[in-house]
């Protein structure tokens, strides 16, 4: 998969539904990107321990879905530090009930905050206020419940501003916590 390559949500998820992963498409790359915000990059030995109980190179569908998960990082970390600040967050598109997208978020933001954990977050005491305070947000919105059955155009605007809040907030994250690797566009 070429880093500039869009990776396609359900594509992604299919892959690891099919290889009996514990995590959907949405938090896997949440938890990827969490790695590589923490980190600067993601470590194998710990996101293929995370998304696979028991990995086997030989289990076709898991070498697979790792292929499509390899993918989907190398994605992740050129976007995450692309002076573009084209970074996006893998979730279900426009075509999925309001309900779904919004618990596909809450999943996102639940894998971020784990691969934040397991890539070395610093103490909270030692983290800038404006991180502190996205993350707590961040800790909030993984905890969504959605209880509309018939969403109006005002929710629906909602869920992509909190989106794009997100978005962003996950870049100000990165620069901050790998301040030589990400772009300095953000302001």
């Amino acid at each position: 998969m070429l880093e500039n390559q869009h990776v396609e949500y359900g594509d992604m998820d299919a892959a690891l539904q099919r290889a009996a992963s514990a995590y959907d498409a949405a938090e896997c790359h949440g938890f990827l990107s969490g790695l590589i915000c923490a980190a600067g990059f993601a470590d194998p030995k710990i996101w293929v321990s995370e998304m696979f109980d028991a990995y086997n190179p030989k289990d076709l569908l898991q070498a697979e879905a790792f292929r499509s998960l390899q993918g989907l990082y190398e994605n992740t970390l050129a976007r995450l530090n692309s002076p573009d600040l084209d970074f996006e967050l893998l979730l279900p598109d426009d075509s999925f009930p309001l309900r779904e997208r919004t618990e596909a978020l809450g999943s996102w933001c639940s894998g971020f905050l784990s691969g934040l954990g397991m890539g070395g977050l610093p103490p909270a005491d030692q983290l800038p206020d404006e991180v502190a305070e996205l993350l707590d947000d961040l800790s909030k919105i993984a905890q969504v419940d959605f209880e509309v059955d018939q969403p109006d155009e005002d929710e629906r605007h909602a869920y992509e501003d909190i989106v794009e809040y997100i978005r962003v907030g996950v870049l100000y994250i990165h620069e901050e916590l790998q301040p030589g690797t990400a772009p300095a566009q953000l302001q």
